[in-house]
């Protein structure tokens, strides 16, 4: 790798006005998002999907071919931590065959598994890497990740920002990230201006990938960090 600073927005539950935003936000920069997406979300308890409008799979497959990834984000957003194994394995295996049935060419051991909650139990985030690329959760690094010491099937670190301090926490991670660190920081969103949990503003978006462009930092998806060939998952 040519640069030393990768970072990937990732985009949670598929809200469909800030993905709207969003989508026009990285192509005015010629970058791609990555949404994590729900196989049904209209069976979610969450209330901030429930009473939410979520973009379906016609909405997905577009942007898709506008060049960003859509990943899995879960069945109908279950806490796999608060399932016995049996369930969450079901779960998520209903998860990829959605995926599966929705997006020619998609191909589970091509694309991680962003679980809801960025966690569940061990031996679930084990048997989810069994049948993908990886596993995207919270494992206490602030979201930084070093390839050199990753392996295919391996959770990958990731943070997320809670409300009401997204805009100033996600930033204040950016500028430590671009002015101390190395490797690759993977950043965790849910809805713009006022959409979902730990709202972001499109203003403090547009400010960090700025912030990326300016300072050199490659703005790259997960899947494509991971596997750098135009053969990804999802893609046509």
């Amino acid at each position: 790798m040519v640069n030393e600073k990768y970072v990937s927005f990732c985009f949670d539950d598929g809200f469909k006005a800030s993905a709207d935003k969003i989508r026009r936000m990285f192509a005015q920069r010629d970058l791609s998002a990555c949404f994590c997406v729900l196989a049904a979300p209209e069976l979610a308890d969450d209330p901030f999907i429930r009473g939410a409008q979520i973009a379906d799979w016609s909405y997905w497959r577009d942007a898709l071919a506008e060049g960003h990834e859509v990943a899995p984000h879960g069945f109908a957003h279950e806490h796999l931590g608060k399932l016995d194994f049996a369930a969450a394995c079901d779960s998520v295996r209903r998860t990829l065959d959605a995926f599966t049935d929705e997006f020619p060419g998609f191909d589970p051991a091509a694309s991680l598994y962003h679980l809801a909650y960025l966690g569940a139990p061990a031996p679930v985030v084990q048997w989810i890497g069994q049948h993908t690329l990886g596993v995207r959760m919270a494992l206490g690094r602030a979201g930084r990740n070093e390839l050199a010491g990753w392996s295919r099937g391996a959770p990958l670190d990731c943070i997320t920002f809670a409300p009401p301090e997204a805009d100033q926490a996600s930033r204040r991670r950016l500028e430590h990230f671009l002015a101390e660190e190395s490797g690759w920081l993977v950043l965790v969103f849910h809805g713009l201006d006022g959409e979902g949990w730990g709202t972001l503003s499109a203003d403090a978006l547009a400010w960090m990938l700025d912030a990326c462009v300016s300072s050199g930092a490659q703005v790259q998806t997960p899947n494509r960090m991971l596997i750098p060939s135009p053969a990804i998952a999802g893609e046509g």
